[in-house]
């Protein structure tokens, strides 16, 4: 069983204390004793706790006292979050009053039977490892089965996003979702779409984070849920790409989520010296519990969202979709507004449908050239190693077995000349560092502020990228050229 966090124990210590000054006992619900009972470390520091009622007011007294702040979540259910800052780390304490009259009216109300357990937190805190657990619905069983089942027949009814927390714990502890609950959730799947956008948000991006997420979003599909999601991908499934393509366009987009879903997992099928940089790019998290590898495979799922729009059959039998990433990305604009992402993740993945045709350009050139690679990066920045990744997922989602052995091995060769480019030769072509400043061209050429100054830079760092320049007299020599160029024209 991993060990428990030395900070958390001394928190919940303290939130005992406090319990106990209110002359009632409270309970740990929930994540914490289901990932305790399957010996899995988790991911943030998140405790579920239980108390018979008054729920609000004790959360901002507890808050209070603790020094720490008081978030309310949802009023009518009486759950307020109080996050706690103890030794460096970031403790979340969820605090709702017991749906019911008593702690088994609860546990009976909430969402799976592996969630229903609980334990009084003072027994927990005496013997953490091995705590007497509550389990009115037999969770232990559940877990130890690896299935998923629904607490009560109203579960979906009662809050639809647990449609998709369904699907995210069964990809996150690769478990097998009931068989009941399938059409309890077709019962629930027209309400779906009125849950808010950060709350569809949280959970699609969790899915996207484990290693199952093709499988879940899949599942999705099957179900129709994934029509209510994304909406925009519904007219790709059965529209032919002709004989490039093994797989309809929305069958192509799932299956690019299982390419990266497989490399992403530990880059294996990449040269040693690449798997630690980029193993490290995918798991920077862009908000906390969100990172890139996530957001990857969400662009892999839109990146070919404007494919219907643009498809196009030639006289001789020949399908195109010019122009589709233009048009996937205009969509795409509109669904990360819908799930509220944050700008840096926001640009991410509009970006990458944007740009997601580049690499392929690249990768049929005779020779990579530092000018192309310089481009390359300047255009998508943080981003290009994205674009990269949701390239290479997209290009194997393409053929199946009709790809030609020779012409993946090619192409993985020039993928990873970028991305060794952008991991180990960035000051020399992605982004050297500068060799003169804006105010030095002014001043040795009398110019004045504006875009003047900022072409010049551009074309002075583009040089040095592709090593035609190397100091800052060379610079100064080129803003020169430049400059006596335009009084030529």
């Amino acid at each position: 069983m991993p060990d428990i966090p030395p900070a958390l124990i001394a928190t919940l210590t303290r939130v005992e204390a406090f319990a106990r000054s209110r002359g009632a006992p409270w309970y740990l619900v929930g994540g914490l004793l289901r990932d305790q009972c399957l010996s899995r470390t988790r991911r943030g520091l998140n405790v579920d706790l239980a108390v018979p009622s008054e729920s609000l007011e004790a959360s901002r007294a507890l808050a209070a006292q603790l020094g720490a702040a008081f978030v309310p979540l949802d009023e009518a259910w009486g759950t307020a979050r109080i996050v706690v800052t103890a030794e460096g780390a970031r403790i979340e304490l969820d605090v709702s009053a017991f749906r019911g009259p008593t702690l088994d009216a609860d546990l009976r109300r909430r969402d799976f039977t592996i969630n229903a357990m609980a334990a009084r937190l003072d027994e927990w805190l005496r013997t953490p490892q091995a705590p007497p657990l509550i389990d009115p619905l037999g969770g232990r069983e559940a877990l130890a089965a690896r299935r998923l089942i629904p607490c009560f027949p109203g579960t979906f009814a009662e809050d639809p996003l647990r449609i998709l927390r369904a699907f995210r714990f069964v990809a996150e502890l690769d478990f097998t979702l009931d068989p009941a609950a399938a059409p309890l959730m077709a019962g629930a799947l027209p309400q779906l779409a009125r849950v808010s956008g950060e709350r569809v948000r949280d959970e699609c991006l969790a899915i996207f984070e484990t290693d199952r997420a093709a499988s879940a979003i899949r599942a999705l599909n099957a179900l129709g849920a994934l029509d209510v999601l994304f909406p925009e991908l519904a007219p790709g499934r059965g529209l032919d790409q002709g004989s490039f393509h093994h797989l309809d366009v929305l069958g192509h987009q799932l299956e690019t989520v299982a390419q990266a879903d497989r490399f992403l997992a530990a880059f294996e099928e990449f040269s040693p010296p690449l798997r630690e940089p980029m193993s490290r790019y995918c798991a920077e998290e862009l908000v906390e519990h969100r990172s890139r590898k996530g957001l990857i495979k969400l662009a892999g799922l839109l990146h070919d969202v404007g494919k219907p729009a643009r498809r196009t059959v030639e006289p001789d039998g020949e399908i195109w979709f010019r122009g589709h990433e233009q048009t996937g990305a205009a969509l795409a604009v509109d669904i990360v507004k819908r799930l509220r992402l944050s700008n840096r993740e926001a640009d991410l993945v509009c970006q990458v449908v944007l740009h997601h045709l580049r690499p392929g350009f690249l990768s049929r050139e005779p020779q990579l050239t530092r000018r192309a690679t310089y481009r390359f990066f300047k255009e998508l920045g943080e981003h290009g190693p994205a674009c990269l990744l949701t390239w290479w997922a997209d290009r194997l989602a393409t053929r199946g077995s009709k790809s030609r052995v020779d012409q993946i091995d090619l192409q993985r060769s020039r993928l990873e000349e970028l991305l060794h480019a952008y991991f180990f030769r960035a000051e020399e072509v992605v982004k050297p560092p500068r060799l003169v400043t804006g105010h030095q061209l002014m001043q040795a050429f009398r110019l004045s502020p504006g875009p003047r100054i900022g072409a010049l830079l551009g074309a002075i760092e583009e040089a040095q990228a592709e090593g035609r320049i190397r100091s800052a007299d060379e610079a100064l020599g080129l803003a020169r050229e430049l400059l006596a160029q335009e009084q030529t024209r």
